[in-house]
């Protein structure tokens, strides 16, 4: 059986509504057109692109290896439907990013590329490519580097962390002269649960105290928390710096080095949009202070 273009679209407005209800209301049916659609867009490809549930549909790996090359094909199909071939629409393009590299690095340096481009930027918080929650991207910033074989990685910056408190808070609590001290400290850290912890910062763990009396998986939590004087929160230098009365706590003995890594996704089609989003993160992180990792240029399917 061919592949009905229409059924595409449909497709690709589920995966972004996540909901047949939503995706009914975008599309202008009901909602049973569109279950019937993606049902006859399954059965051509033999293969299920959504799991099913009461709270919403979710894409299965074969459904996010499509994704591109589905929001190709439904802009594709609008573009004919309106039957102007000069109809241009502005580039989309989605950052997945955590939150202290989002809110420090991108959302800062971001206004010139909207000002000037036209560009409608989605930036999207996510501490890794397993909490993206399906939200399909150009590219993603991580600080694990994946393994999956659905994504294309190079490494993008290096970065320091560090303990951090303000003068106050410092000069209210027990002197701090040596790692042990810390026992006596409040200290803002990632939970202690293995499934919302940041594995990069592990080495680190052991210098802490042991127990973690402050615990979020937000990093601006631990910022304003050290900025409001409730303790000591281990944080990127880059971050740190933006905030003058914060001063690093034991800068010799309590110190280790992260890396963000630049995730792209093996199904990419859209080469020309990616080689933009990745300059875009390079000057990013050279205008925040950070020196970016040697440029590697993506290569299209057809590139060996």
């Amino acid at each position: 059986m061919r592949v009905d273009a229409e059924d595409v679209k449909y497709f690709h407005v589920v995966a972004e509504a996540k909901t047949l209800v939503r995706a009914s209301q975008e599309l202008g049916v009901d909602y049973t057109t569109v279950s019937r659609r993606i049902g006859r867009l399954e059965k051509a490809l033999g293969t299920r692109l959504f799991s099913r549930s009461g709270t919403g549909w979710k894409l299965t790996p074969t459904g996010e290896g499509l994704l591109p090359a589905a929001r190709m094909v439904s802009l594709g199909v609008d573009v004919f439907a309106d039957g102007d071939p000069i109809v241009s629409t502005p580039e989309e393009w989605t950052i997945l990013a955590p939150d202290g590299f989002a809110a420090a690095v991108l959302a800062p340096r971001c206004g010139r590329l909207i000002a000037e481009s036209g560009v409608i930027l989605r930036i999207v918080t996510a501490d890794s490519l397993a909490s993206r929650d399906g939200v399909s991207f150009d590219a993603a910033v991580v600080r694990t580097k994946p393994t999956s074989t659905r994504v294309k990685v190079q490494e993008l910056v290096a970065y320091e962390i560090g303990l951090y408190a303000t003068q106050d808070y410092l000069h209210t609590h027990p002197t701090i002269g040596q790692i042990e001290d810390l026992q006596q400290h409040v200290l803002c850290w990632y939970p202690e649960d293995p499934l919302a912890a940041v594995p990069d910062f592990a080495a680190l763990r052991p210098m802490l105290p042991n127990i973690i009396r402050l615990q979020s998986n937000n990093l601006l939590v631990h910022e304003e928390a050290a900025l409001a004087g409730v303790g000591i929160a281990v944080m990127p230098t880059y971050i740190a710096r933006r905030r003058p009365s914060l001063v690093r706590v034991l800068p010799e003995d309590v110190t280790y080095t992260g890396r963000y890594w630049t995730a792209l996704p093996a199904a990419q089609l859209r080469w020309e949009i990616t080689r933009k989003v990745l300059q875009f993160l390079r000057d990013a992180v050279v205008d925040a202070g950070l020196a970016p990792c040697p440029e590697e240029q993506p290569r299209r399917a057809n590139q060996k």
